[in-house]
């Protein structure tokens, strides 16, 4: 392999590894945001009108965590859109 394979690959490898699903962290970052004092189980069931896709979910986890200031960086929120899709919503498409 030549070292310009190499020197691109390598990069997108170590990124990959930046943005993997943390269950742990995310579960951490949700308990920590105490995003359960305003909501509770039913609220995170998918609504047809409403949160009915993966896209929908990350955009309600953005907006949620930018009204009450969790200070989430982008990574974050998606793995905490990531663990409320595998709790509860169980979306298969991520787009």
């Amino acid at each position: 392999m030549s070292k310009l394979v190499l020197t691109s690959i390598i990069p997108l490898l170590l990124t990959a590894n930046l943005f993997a699903y943390d269950s742990e962290e995310a579960k951490e970052l949700f308990k920590d945001a105490e995003c359960m004092s305003c909501h509770n189980n039913e609220d995170f069931a998918p609504k047809k009108d409403k949160t009915n896709n993966f896209k929908k979910l990350h955009s309600s986890v953005m907006a949620c965590q930018q009204a009450n200031d969790a200070g989430w960086f982008d990574d974050e929120a998606l793995n905490v859109s990531e663990y409320l899709n595998k709790k509860f919503y169980h979306f298969k498409e991520k787009k």
